[in-house]
């Protein structure tokens, strides 16, 4: 017996210790993945030494794909203001039951302490209407009273959300003297800052308003039906009274001053500059153009020189007071491929439009645009007039042109390589401020430059260009510049006679 035991004893540990021996390797290969609110953390660990290959994946865009020996450790930054869905995948390289992945979802980071929003009011005021037949409008608002504030928290992104504002009417004892078969609107302002820091005004009187002291963000118009109060029937109100008319003073009809145009391109909403208070109209400058508002007892007629009227009041739209795009474009003279010997250059001549003014003497960027949305060829700091040499070419031994490559015999071989995009027209962009496109042709199969020779030509053989001869800006040679003088001689006079057009 024993005996027995003794064997079994033996037997137990030798497999015991083969299961130990098997299972080692699967518990080596580690894989840790911490999901954070702002942040996914992975940590691989104990696997082997090469081909292994990890993929990231966040909201169904791969932000990983991998390869990694023994060990991978990487943080991926997450955008804490929203949830996130995750999904980590590892092949391994050594056996494919050490494959593995995990996947999951983040929720947004909770706001920050003192960053749950800010403190605004809600002021509702009644006010009857000047006209019972139309509806409820800031231009039909007789003197309003207030009624009710109340004070919300409110983040920057909900503050014109239209969830704040009151949906029923609070409880008052205006509506027992009223009549309502008068018409009567309500109106609802929303500014920032609580009742410590403000003061909701009890009245408001039409045309003058307010501005809260510039705390006003938000207001709405209502009817007294969109609050739950039962207006009477046209039946009941077929002989409506007459508003009295010593309640509204006849307002006096007056013109706003039209704001000055702004002529240098480039500018913006901020370059607007508004015309003067004055006692009968002040202006506003914002991003949409200059709000012209009467004072009190003043109104607009309908002579408005060239104001209109909108959602936010009287205002003279802001693309009326900017340059056009098309008053700010360059003007162009000359743009052709041009050969100086057996090397192809791009010769241009550009003016700037009337008014606008370069930043120095080589203001222009010019930039030639990949067909099929590769990588741009650009050259800057260069004058408004002149050449430079066609990407991938070279006025240098070796000499080089687009689409071809230098072989060690001296010959040339064609290939879609170094530029080869631009030998079959291509659009070139010439900037400063403005900026005009044009396409290109390079010079022609048959010119002289636009192929290199057949032969292969040794560099031993060939012929080299010495500094003197070529231009520092540009590497034209003088000859160079001598053919494309011709050039540039059209292009003035091109440009010449498009300025005379544009200030016609």
């Amino acid at each position: 017996m024993k005996r027995f035991l003794a064997g079994a004893m033996t037997t137990a540990l030798a497999l015991g210790g083969l299961l130990v021996a098997t299972a080692a390797p699967a518990s080596a290969h580690t894989p840790v993945v911490v999901a954070e609110c702002d942040s996914l953390d992975i940590d691989l660990s104990y696997y082997a030494k090469s081909g292994n290959r990890v993929t990231v994946v966040v909201d169904g865009k791969t932000l990983a794909d991998d390869q990694f020996g023994r060990s991978y450790e990487k943080s991926f930054p997450l955008d804490g203001s929203t949830g996130h869905a995750w999904t980590v995948s590892v092949d391994a390289s050594d056996e494919d039951r050490f494959d593995w992945s995990d996947k999951g979802s983040t929720t947004a980071c909770p706001p920050a302490e003192g960053d749950e929003g800010e403190e605004v009011q809600v002021g509702i005021y009644l006010y009857p209407k000047l006209d019972a037949t139309k509806n409820a409008a800031w231009e039909n608002s007789g003197k309003q009273e207030l009624l009710a504030t109340k004070t919300l928290v409110l983040p920057e992104d909900e503050l014109k959300n239209d969830q704040h504002w009151y949906t029923e009417l609070p409880e008052t004892d205006l509506l027992e003297d009223v009549d309502l078969c008068r018409g009567w609107g309500i109106q609802q302002d929303l500014l920032r800052g609580g009742p410590d820091d403000y003061t909701m005004p009890p009245t408001i009187t039409y045309p003058d308003g307010t501005s809260m002291d510039g705390r006003l963000v938000d207001w709405t118009h209502q009817e007294l039906s969109e609050l739950g109060i039962t207006l009477p029937s046209a039946e009941e109100c077929a002989t409506p009274p007459a508003p009295p008319v010593d309640e509204v003073d006849e307002p006096e009809t007056v013109v706003p001053v039209a704001p000055a145009e702004v002529t240098v391109c480039g500018a913006h909403s901020k370059d607007l500059v508004a015309p003067e208070n004055t006692e009968d109209v002040t202006y506003l400058v914002t991003e949409a153009g200059v709000l012209a508002t009467p004072t009190e007892g003043r109104v607009f007629g309908d002579d408005l020189a060239g104001y209109t009227v909108t959602d936010e009041g009287v205002l003279y739209p802001a693309e009326e007071l900017l340059p056009t795009e098309e008053e700010c474009a360059l003007i162009p003279g000359a743009i052709e491929a041009v050969c100086e010997s057996d090397v192809p250059y791009l010769g241009y001549a550009v003016a700037l439009p009337e008014g606008v003014e370069a930043d120095g003497d080589t203001p222009l960027t010019i930039t030639f645009l990949h067909p099929r949305g590769g990588e741009n060829y650009v050259v800057e700091n260069q004058p408004l007039s002149g050449s430079i040499l066609w990407p991938g070419a070279s006025a240098t031994e070796p000499k080089q042109w687009p689409g071809y490559v230098r072989n060690e015999d001296g010959s040339y071989t064609q290939t879609e390589g170094n530029f080869a995009w631009t030998r079959e027209g291509v659009q070139v962009k010439f900037e400063v401020n403005p900026s005009y496109q044009t396409i290109v042709e390079y010079p022609p199969a048959s010119s002289e430059c636009a192929n290199p020779p057949v032969a292969p030509v040794a560099a031993e053989d060939a012929t080299l260009v010495s500094d003197d001869d070529q231009l520092a800006s540009t590497g034209a040679t003088v000859a160079g510049a001598a053919t494309f003088a011709v050039l540039l001689v059209a292009g003035g006079a091109l440009v010449f006679w498009l300025r005379r057009r544009v200030l016609a």
